[in-house]
């Protein structure tokens, strides 16, 4: 199977590090929150919530401390190309595009779809000095996951945010939940 054919996982990669914590943290804030609601309820008593609000707020700073945000917006071309391969890199690429134009693409070609998407990136030519110079298809993509990292840094950075607000919340004011179901 050649690497075109296949999505290879290198193990060894930060960008595989970066994505097995980054859902590990996400994972446990969840299974926190779920355990959290589980023993208020069997209990009878919304301040094992705020508990679970505290653990939450802890997991969602520890996050930050981490620094995934600066992690994916430092993340390599070379580094990601070692987790995925480029084939599949490209392959990304072109169904993002195909999905975020898929009305303008529409009007060029009925049906376009990602291997039209990798096809005409691949044709792209431009003018440099009078002569006909192929577009640098690596340069494009390299350009374009800089893009994407960015764009999911400031998110990851709003799932860290939100992440703070829920466990501040709950570790505050879940115990007020008992009044009205007067436990």
């Amino acid at each position: 199977m050649s690497d075109k054919d296949t999505w290879k996982l290198d193990k060894d990669s930060p960008v595989f590090n970066f994505f097995i914590e980054f859902i590990a943290y996400i994972i446990s804030a969840i299974l926190v929150l779920i355990i959290g609601f589980v023993v208020a309820i069997l209990f009878k008593d919304f301040t094992h919530l705020g508990r679970t609000g505290a653990v939450i707020t802890l997991i969602a700073i520890s996050m930050a401390y981490k620094d995934f945000y600066l992690d994916l917006r430092n993340m390599s071309f070379e580094e990601t190309v070692k987790f995925i391969g480029k084939e599949k890199l490209f392959e990304v690429w072109a169904s993002g595009f195909v999905h975020k134009k898929k009305n303008e693409l529409e009007r060029i070609k009925p049906g376009f779809n990602e291997k039209d998407a990798i096809e005409l990136l691949e044709n792209l030519k431009n003018y440099e000095s009078g002569e006909l110079v192929g577009l640098d298809k690596e340069g494009f993509i390299k350009a374009w996951l800089k893009e994407m990292f960015d764009t999911w840094s400031k998110k990851l950075r709003g799932w860290e945010f939100t992440m703070l607000k829920i466990g501040t919340v709950l570790w505050a004011f879940s115990d007020l939940i008992n009044i009205p179901l007067g436990w």
